[in-house]
């Protein structure tokens, strides 16, 4: 079975410090990152939940595909089953929601559908490589 192009093993501890501020940063409102525009209509923008965000999605995809230590045709199979029920998943719950919320609620769904692939892809499969290494010893 081919390998997949996975980034290397630090990343996964690159993509957690980098995501652990950035959710911070693109929850709160902080003002230190305001911009001042004179030629449009940007007199107060604040870029830090922008800033946040990019943060959030680089560090999920940081640990969602940095190798593991030992990569073999098992964990490439987790990867490969993690990532299909995170689609399932995430498109389940956007079916759900079209049907729930309605007007401005509806808003914050596709938010939290840009993230919901990559969580639920990095909690179903660092989740079975922790319960295959609890069989293993």
């Amino acid at each position: 079975m081919r390998s997949l192009p996975l980034l290397p093993a630090i990343c996964k501890w690159i993509g957690l410090v980098l995501l652990l501020p950035s959710i911070y940063l693109a929850t709160h409102d902080l003002n230190m990152f305001a911009t001042r525009s004179t030629g449009r209509n940007f007199t107060n923008n604040n870029l830090s939940d922008e800033i946040g965000l990019t943060g959030v999605f680089i560090g999920l995809l940081f640990l969602a595909f940095s190798r593991l230590k030992n990569e073999d045709e098992y964990t490439n199979h987790l990867r490969l089953t993690s990532l299909q029920w995170a689609v399932i998943i995430n498109y389940t719950l956007l079916i759900v929601f079209t049907w729930i919320l309605y007007g401005t609620a509806f808003l914050a769904v596709p938010l939290y559908n840009m993230l919901t692939v990559l969580l639920i892809f990095i909690v179903r499969f660092y989740g079975l490589v922790i319960i295959k290494s609890f069989k293993r010893n």
